[in-house]
């Protein structure tokens, strides 16, 4: 009796899991054909659509301490480098985005402490 039950058990979920893949999962021909339409007055997203910010923490002539100060920040908030628009040979090392000032405002303090740093500027993030 506790050998048909197991069988039958066995059947029941080997029946399910057949269902389940060829029955339940999508078709490939058919995900091709579904087409997502905008509507008309839609318009798309631009680079000038994210007004968000970054602190300029630091800048360094050395660009290996400031991927070092870089990876230690990505410990707790996004960081990256980047070199000086005006001297090529600076690397600054940026903490952000933040979608506002006032984001900024309530981490600087912790911001400076683990940039180990007593200031920053504040600048418009450019994607």
């Amino acid at each position: 009796m506790n050998l048909e039950k197991l069988v039958g058990l066995i059947f029941v979920i080997l029946m399910g899991l057949i269902i389940f893949i060829f029955v339940l999962s999508p078709q490939p021909k058919y995900q091709d054909s579904i087409s997502y339409q905008l509507a008309p007055n839609a318009r798309g997203l631009s680079k000038d659509d994210f007004e968000m910010y970054v602190v300029r923490v630091n800048v360094f002539e050395n660009e290996e301490n400031a991927k070092a100060l870089k990876k230690n920040i990505n410990n707790y908030f996004p960081a990256y480098t980047e070199p000086l628009p005006n001297n090529d040979i600076l690397t600054a090392v940026y903490v952000g985005p933040f979608r506002t000032k006032e984001d900024i405002e309530k981490n600087i303090e912790f911001i400076y402490e683990i940039s180990e740093t007593d200031s920053g500027e504040v600048v418009l993030w450019k994607p």
